[in-house]
């Protein structure tokens, strides 16, 4: 550990031309011993002793400098120099430098052995931990045989009882093997078989040395009383195996076993012949690789039998039946059969049935569309410290599987670093489900979240729904605007992810999930703790990765980075020739406050294209007069179309706050349904695909 990381902080300070009455008056209220002593260039030069101090406390024309004693190199250490260096230095007390030899701060002997002794205490620990949890028996002995250390694991394989094992000779516990033998040499031993209480061990040592010495050795145990056993059950399986394949080879009937995992461990040749490969070696490859639409290893990860169910191979459909068969409680194979090759009596069936799989694939196709994220860390713009910090602890955050909780105000990007978390860790390529808790009635967030059963509640759908926690199983879920969920839904969402399970509405069973929670609000949680509005144990279960997005105002050097972007999309969007937004007009957004964040400035450069006329380059004359601070007689507008642009404006935000939530954006804005829908036609407001388009 380096000296500047221990040095004492905020050091008294003595110069050697002050008066000793000065410094004996200012140095009352500090209980050390000795002063460090400088001269006026901050360079070490001499210790003051308090006694020397007290002496001469009376005399006003003494100087620190005539009762001081001088440091000596041996008492100066740099501060970028390892601190245990002073362990062979003779003093307590040392002069830190930097390394143009001024003065820094002190050091003391004591302090550094302090801190060396509670890191030594702290490694003891945490490898007395590691051993105490691996499940090997381990022991520690010094060089004379007696114990040091020994797990519990040993403890148990020796059959020790009691707490005084430590001291005691390992020859007592083990007197027919000399486990010392050869120590002294420093040779290290590995796999040394012995009996001991009717089992056969194996014992390893490896000698512990100190400057070259022998100084004890570290064993390990392992039993390996049930080799044998095992290798005469292998035997009389082999045996077994050969006898069930001779079965297997004459039978006419399709027959193949797979192994738990979905290996093929046996086929009839019968059914290699009608697969088309009974000249090839087909044992020991996965099912799937050979058979095609098989579920053998759907039936061994499931433990469910199917029986008499319905399969296509090579274009016809036959009747197969797959039966699992259980060893300790689990499955260990899975027996599949061909009860029937053809089937020309269910040709309307298949035809329905394919017609059915072409639909379930281009729902699932959908489904995937829908549930993708969109977005990378590519695609965040910003070149400023406080967003680079962001970003960098973001992608730290993508790849782990803990919670993450983004912070910001509305409008800094926040969707935009869930998307690009989901996108860069090892979930990418499984779903991604966006929740907008504000955008939700309390009274259906339960059965959106988890889902409900047929009959549940008035108005359920017939089979019930998934909730998207299910659907999100695998993959990431992002709670935008968590700070909005009623208490009641804060309570159930702990519990999900406390248990890692969910509970439909309606059911008494639970589904085990796996899912990576992104949540995200503009509120102040702590201050939604205090008002008793959100709940601390779920605060602290979303906390464990905390990114907190800054403001526009807090980033300004990213306006122009910004500006940019929205240039070359929104002008690509219109089919317009914008060439580039001024340096006025860079200059007037720099200095707008920006409440409405990058969400706002995305507006305004959108606007800003949409009014251009013959001119390619936005001026400030393009931008709102609340922004550019522009309001010339020439720019003066109408009242009714100041008031037109202000009412699109304000439609086209709330609409983006609730994401696209026209219910909920009506209600925000205080109109009925009906009006809203008329103003959104009035001005030829359109939301298509989660984008807003104005006049086209």
């Amino acid at each position: 550990m380096l000296v500047g990381k221990l040095m004492l902080k905020n050091p008294i300070k003595i110069y050697e031309d002050e008066i000793v009455t000065q410094v004996a008056e200012r140095m009352q209220n500090y209980n050390f011993a000795r002063f460090p002593v400088l001269d006026r260039d901050e360079m070490p030069v001499g210790i003051l002793k308090r006694k020397y101090l007290e002496m001469e406390s009376g005399d006003s024309d003494v100087t620190v400098k005539d009762i001081m004693r001088r440091v000596s190199d041996e008492e100066v250490i740099r501060e970028f120099e390892e601190a245990y260096t002073i362990f062979n230095r003779a003093g307590e007390m040392f002069f830190v430098v930097d390394e143009k030899g001024r003065f820094k701060s002190i050091l003391r002997k004591r302090h550094v052995m302090k801190m060396y002794f509670e890191r030594l205490e702290y490694t003891e620990s945490n490898l007395r931990g590691v051993i105490e949890c691996v499940d090997t028996a381990v022991f520690s002995v010094n060089r004379l045989g007696r114990i040091v250390f020994i797990n519990n694991f040993a403890r148990e394989l020796l059959g020790i009882n009691g707490d005084k094992i430590e001291g005691m000779v390992i020859g007592e516990l083990i007197p027919d093997v000399d486990i010392m033998e050869g120590i002294d040499s420093g040779v290290d031993e590995f796999n040394r078989n012995f009996d001991f209480n009717g089992r056969r061990l194996v014992l390893s040592r490896y000698v512990a040395r100190s400057d070259g010495k022998a100084i004890g050795a570290i064993c390990s145990l392992r039993d390996i009383t049930r080799y044998n056993e095992i290798t005469d059950e292998l035997a009389l399986e082999k045996t077994e195996k050969e006898v069930l394949k001779s079965v297997f080879n004459t039978a006419y009937d399709g027959l193949i076993v797979v192994d738990a995992k979905g290996y093929i461990t046996m086929i009839s040749d019968a059914y290699k012949s009608f697969l088309g490969v009974e000249n090839e070696n087909v044992v020991g490859r996965h099912v799937t690789e050979i058979i095609e639409n098989t579920r053998l290893h759907k039936v061994a990860e499931t433990g469910v039998p199917e029986v008499a169910d319905l399969q296509k191979i090579k274009g016809d459909y036959i009747v197969a039946s797959r039966i699992p068969v259980f060893k300790n409680g689990k499955v260990a194979s899975v027996v599949g059969k061909i009860m029937f090759r053809n089937i020309d009596e269910f040709e309307k069936l298949y035809k329905k049935i394919g017609k059915i799989e072409q639909q379930l694939e281009n729902y699932k196709d959908e489904l995937s569309k829908i549930n993708k994220a969109k977005y990378n860390f590519g695609d965040i713009v910003g070149r400023s410290n406080e967003m680079k910090r962001a970003v960098n602890l973001a992608k730290k955050a993508a790849y782990t599987n803990s919670n993450v909780l983004i912070l910001g105000e509305s409008g800094t990007g926040k969707e935009l670093f869930a998307h690009s978390i989901h996108n860069s860790s090892a979930r990418r390529n499984k779903p991604f489900i966006k929740v907008n808790c504000a955008a939700i009635p309390d009274d259906l967030m339960e059965s959106e979240l988890f889902g409900y059963e047929q009959g549940a509640f008035t108005g359920a759908k017939k089979g019930g729904r998934i909730g998207k926690f299910e659907v999100a199983d695998q993959g990431t879920i992002f709670l935008d605007e968590i700070g909005d969920m009623p208490m009641h839904m804060q309570a159930k969402l702990l519990r999900v992810i406390q248990e890692r399970e969910v509970e439909r509405i309606g059911s008494n069973k639970t589904i085990k999930i796996d899912v990576r929670i992104i949540a995200a609000t503009n509120r102040n949680i702590e201050r939604l703790i205090e008002e008793k509005r959100f709940r601390m144990d779920l605060y602290y279960r979303l906390n464990v990765v905390t990114i907190e997005i800054p403001s526009l105002r807090e980033r300004i050097d990213d306006i122009d980075l910004l500006c940019r972007d929205f240039l070359e999309k929104y002008r690509v969007r219109y089919y317009k020739k914008v060439d580039s937004i001024s340096e006025s007009a860079i200059a007037k957004l720099k200095k707008y406050p920006w409440p409405g964040n990058v969400r706002e400035l995305e507006n305004i450069v959108e606007r800003a294209i949409n009014i251009l006329d013959t001119e390619t380059v936005i001026k400030p004359k393009h931008l709102p007069s609340d922004v550019s601070g522009v309001f010339d007689i020439e720019d003066v507008k109408p009242l009714k179309d100041v008031l037109n642009e202000t009412e699109i404006r304000t439609i086209v935000q709330c609409l983006e706050v609730v994401s696209f939530n026209k219910s909920r954006a009506a209600r925000l804005l205080g109109v009925s349904r009906a009006a809203f829908y008329e103003k959104l036609d009035k001005y030829k407001i359109k939301v298509v695909n989660k984008t807003i388009h104005i006049g086209d």
